[in-house]
């Protein structure tokens, strides 16, 4: 691995258990990363977490690396099944730490986490909200949240700005927290040929292409986008323009309805999810990831290893990972600002972001994320 190699160890092996309550977007691209990234002969993983599609695809991408899997039933109070799961399972079998990934699945630990001394890890994928402890039922989810995070040995934010946001919540939390960025596999972003995708979707050859990778949620931003297109649409020195849309989420109808409302179905093409962008981002002329917040995104890693043009918004989280990157930042929730991102990407080519992509693929590079991860094992479990 370079100089990002694990070190090896010549104790016993340690087995972590790993609770996953959404194994969707950020969270399930962490955990085939960086779990990829263990040696076999140092740590065993099982994952226990609901039975849906998120966690069939993680199951595929993992591999023989998980020893076990432990599924709940989608459906009636999820929270509190894996909460009795995770209690079952952990007296069942000694864990030489639980991992839970993401706030809900902390607070699924919090019956294991008063009954047991195994070590509880909490990695935050997310960002905390003032909208989220409104009302009584909000203070009820602060005081949850505060009992489960107290409860862990370490709490690991993907970034320095998802820290500091957690913080301003649970300042008590400040002694045992830390941060460890996110990472990709910058392998296949670097040596992916591009995909035709005026061939592949019999588009004109002239349009420039604009890739959108990501969900359909209100948090993605994707409505500004929209508005965006419209913009350029009505600006007769504008290119001609077309969105290419991989991804999927509860809102896609709501957003394809919005778009045919507007007059711009011929402006968009929607694909499925699929495991491997890499060449699709390269067919791209603009990558574009107006989200109104994030806590580390993969994505502009990946358009940024690839050496293709990146626009996205200066939320939380987005502004961090393009601190420094010839990448394109707007102003958030701004239509006219993406639109004028999206001009000024395709004015500057490819050129800078080529030239850029091996500092990208340096900086990026999930092996770095993965030896940190597992020396917070280590410094963990002792």
């Amino acid at each position: 691995m370079g100089k990002h190699r694990i070190a090896e160890r010549q104790t016993e092996q340690r087995h972590i258990l790993l609770v996953v309550r959404w194994p969707v977007g950020g969270i399930r691209t962490f955990l085939k990363y960086v779990i990829s990234g263990f040696p076999s002969d140092a740590y065993h993983f099982s994952v226990l977490g609901i039975s849906n599609e998120g966690m069939s695809v993680l199951r595929s991408e993992l591999g023989d690396r998980v020893d076990s899997w432990t599924l709940v039933p989608s459906g009636g109070n999820e929270a509190l099944n894996i909460a009795k799961a995770v209690l079952r399972l952990n007296r069942k079998q000694h864990f030489d730490a639980i991992h839970a990934h993401g706030y809900t699945s902390a607070v699924a630990c919090i019956p294991t986490g008063l009954s047991s001394r195994t070590a509880i890890i909490c990695t935050s994928h997310d960002i905390l909200n003032e909208g989220q402890f409104k009302g009584p039922g909000g203070l009820i989810r602060r005081i949850g949240l505060a009992v489960a995070l107290g409860r862990c040995r370490l709490v690991h934010s993907v970034s320095k700005d998802a820290e500091s946001n957690l913080l301003s919540y649970f300042p008590f939390l400040r002694k045992k927290s830390l941060t460890i960025r996110n990472g990709i596999d910058i392998f296949p972003f670097r040596s992916s040929k591009p995909t035709d995708l005026h061939r592949q979707f019999r588009l004109d050859s002239s349009a420039k292409l604009i890739g959108f990778f990501g969900r359909f949620m209100s948090q993605k931003g994707f409505k500004y986008l929209v508005s965006a297109i419209d913009y350029l649409r009505s600006d007769k020195d504008s290119p001609d323009i077309h969105v290419v849309c991989y991804g999927s989420g509860a809102f896609i109808r709501e957003e394809q309805c919005e778009i045919n409302r507007a007059g711009l179905e011929s402006y968009f093409t929607f694909v499925p999810f699929a495991p491997d962008v890499s060449g699709a981002i390269k067919g791209c002329d603009v990558v574009v990831m107006p989200s109104l917040w994030e806590a580390c995104p993969l994505q502009p890693m990946e358009a940024l290893c690839s050496g293709v043009p990146f626009v996205g918004s200066n939320c939380i989280g987005l502004r961090e990972v393009l601190e420094k990157t010839p990448a394109i930042q707007v102003t958030t929730g701004d239509a006219i600002s993406l639109a004028q991102g999206i001009l000024r990407g395709l004015e500057m080519g490819r050129e800078p972001f080529e030239k850029f992509a091996p500092a990208a693929a340096e900086r990026f590079d999930v092996r770095k994320t993965a030896a940190e991860v597992y020396e917070l094992y280590e410094k963990v479990i002792g």
